[in-house]
């Protein structure tokens, strides 16, 4: 009973975070156990600075929590897309942005907005959309697939999205590859 009161006075996307963490604990150790440690607020915030934006809430509690899965781990936090470390989100970023009017002459292609902090290793993202400079709301996660030109809304916010992970994974219906 202790732990759903204090469940019920944390912020929601902390509490999910919380439930995600046992159920991967419980369910996935391997994987678990190769998840870095989190970030520090610093470090987020140098993030933020670099990148002249503000990351949403639930995506600083995420990675408070958990700095992603090594560049060694192929294993797949959700589908077929893996957990970014914050650096490597920044070097992808980075890498994005660059190409803006040039490789990416269609504005839609990929928005200065965009964080990239899931992966399938093969030039495809889901992002949040801090912005949303093309519509849609602010936070919204877009699904950013390099051979594709749509970039649908796959989930309304971070928060959304684990509220669906957690949802998955207790149900037993999550997918990984």
């Amino acid at each position: 009973m202790a732990r759903r009161e204090s469940l019920k006075r944390m912020p929601h996307h902390d509490a999910l975070i919380e439930r995600m963490d046992a159920w991967l604990t419980a369910n996935r150790a391997d994987y678990h156990a190769v998840l870095q440690p989190g970030v520090s607020d610093a470090a987020l915030d140098a993030f933020d600075a670099k990148f002249s934006l503000k990351l949403p809430d639930a995506f600083r509690a995420l990675y408070r929590w958990r700095n992603g899965q090594p560049n060694s781990s192929f294993d797949s936090l959700q589908d077929n897309r893996m957990f970014s470390a914050l650096e490597d989100i920044a070097d992808t970023k980075e890498m994005l942005d660059d190409m803006i009017g040039t490789d990416f002459e269609d504005p839609g292609t990929w928005r200065r907005g965009w964080v990239p902090f899931l992966s399938n290793g093969g030039g495809s993202h889901l992002c949040v959309d801090i912005d949303a400079e093309g519509g849609g709301g602010a936070g919204q996660l877009i699904a950013f697939w390099k051979a594709d030109e749509d970039r649908p809304v796959e989930h309304a916010s971070i928060e959304a999205w684990l509220a669906d992970l957690v949802a998955s994974m207790e149900a037993g219906t999550i997918e990984f590859d």
